[in-house]
């Protein structure tokens, strides 16, 4: 297949697997159509999602390679499609007992299932970021990217806006939303299955490529077998380590990531349960302001991008001053009663952390090869996730806190991770003016 026939089928397929406008309104349909309670949701169904990303990110990651990205692809398409056959088909059930692995699955352990399936889906989109690379020259990969990753806010911002639109204009209800996401990812299964298999030869010829091997790489890869394959790639996956870690910026702006995505998740996973404890009729509008955070986010990624900046040396104040203000705006979500004052913080919040986040990404840029980002991604989610359910396991298991509680713990949380990096600002002067007046010295 043409190499442009499948960068389309795989940005067709990630706007796709994105068109799922049941999220806006995911809590409101449960919580008040379902009749869950809060404290269930909270506290037996959505940590679910937490633990099983944490537990299906690593055999993803390491898997996405060995069996050549396209199958994972499909375990990602058929993990929604599960989770949207239980939103659909699950209520007709309820009355039964399934069986699952041999369990008898009543009605809220059909939910916690579906997070379980959520949290495989989300694990393995590694493989969709990952598949490209091997289907496209290395020249290509800067366009590459930016194509799958716009596919992704293409799809979000479409299926957000439609939610709006039928609910806000009560031209249907939130069952007609999971219809619509089940028919999506139906036909997200079916792309991904279109989607052209990756040789083991053309892989291996490709990290080949990406290490600048000066041998007849023909003769190597015409000689070589599938094992010799599998031994490129866990052998650059120990030198890759290595070489992430022992660079101190690196494993600065690693901590920052791991902290704030840890918080981050928590934030989007129950921010519906926040905004759940006003009226339902308040709650009509998570649709758009779902839609708006990817609309916003790509004009201010942009503008971050072209700022002439040294974030080696102000990196450690923006990501400070970030962190009280998104504590500010925790804060002032846990005490609001106005949904229209939870969206807009919820909006800045989720800008302020893309910013952050490309800051980081062009920092990191100048010291790392691009081929190693998707290790040090991993890595580093693997890290916010355990962080996650560690915080999940003592803020919502042990403590049993009630939603407003818990976000003003996640604003000194935020607070926390503030004076983390004023003192990595301030360590990082003291040392500038000690060396300066040594050289005024000398």
């Amino acid at each position: 297949m043409d190499q442009w026939k499948v960068l389309f089928l795989i940005c067709l397929y990630g706007a796709v697997k994105e068109f799922r406008p049941t999220e806006p309104y995911m809590y409101e349909y449960q919580h008040n159509v379902l009749n869950m309670s809060e404290h269930t949701l909270n506290s037996e169904v959505y940590p679910i999602w937490t633990y099983s990303y944490l537990v299906a990110l690593i055999p993803s990651f390491l898997l996405t390679d060995a069996l050549l990205y396209k199958p994972i692809l499909i375990i990602e398409a058929l993990s929604y499609f599960s989770c949207w056959c239980i939103f659909v088909f699950g209520r007709s059930v309820w009355s039964m007992q399934v069986k699952f692995f041999g369990r008898n699955l009543n009605f809220y352990n059909q939910f916690q299932l579906l997070e379980m399936f959520y949290g495989w889906a989300t694990a393995t989109e590694i493989a969709y970021f990952s598949y490209i690379y091997v289907m496209v020259p290395r020249s290509e990969y800067k366009s590459a990217t930016a194509f799958t990753r716009a596919a992704l806010l293409v799809g979000r911002f479409l299926s957000y806006a439609l939610a709006q639109l039928l609910i806000g204009l009560s031209w249907a209800d939130y069952m007609t939303l999971n219809i619509i996401s089940l028919v999506t990812m139906t036909l997200a299964v079916l792309l991904a299955s279109l989607l052209p298999m990756v040789k083991w030869r053309k892989a291996y010829q490709k990290k080949l490529e990406d290490n600048n091997s000066q041998n007849d790489l023909e003769s190597l890869v015409n000689d070589a077998s599938y094992k010799d394959y599998l031994k490129l790639f866990f052998r650059e996956l120990h030198q890759n380590l290595y070489a992430i870690y022992r660079n101190p910026l690196i494993l600065k702006w690693s901590v920052w990531s791991a902290l704030s995505s840890c918080i981050f998740y928590q934030i989007v996973n129950y921010t519906q349960t926040l905004w759940g404890t006003l009226p339902e009729e308040q709650n009509k509008y998570n649709g758009i302001t779902e839609a708006l955070v990817p609309l916003m986010g790509i004009p201010a990624d942009l503008i971050t991008r072209q700022l002439n900046v040294n974030w080696n040396k102000w990196g450690d104040v923006f990501l400070a001053i970030g962190s009280v203000i998104q504590s500010g705006l925790l804060f002032w979500m846990s005490q609001s009663h106005q949904i229209i004052i939870m969206y807009i913080c919820y909006i800045i919040y989720r800008v302020i952390y893309q910013l952050s986040t490309t800051i980081a990404q062009s920092t990191l840029a100048l010291s790392l090869d691009s081929r190693l980002f998707g290790l040090l991604f991993g890595i580093n989610t693997f890290v916010a996730l355990a962080l996650q359910s560690i915080l999940t396991a003592i803020v919502i298991d042990a403590e049993k806190l009630e939603i407003r509680a818990q976000y003003v713990v996640y604003s000194a949380y935020h607070l926390a991770v503030a004076v983390l990096f004023f003192v990595l600002f301030s360590i990082w002067t003291t040392r500038k003016l000690i060396e300066s007046r040594s050289h005024t010295d000398a």
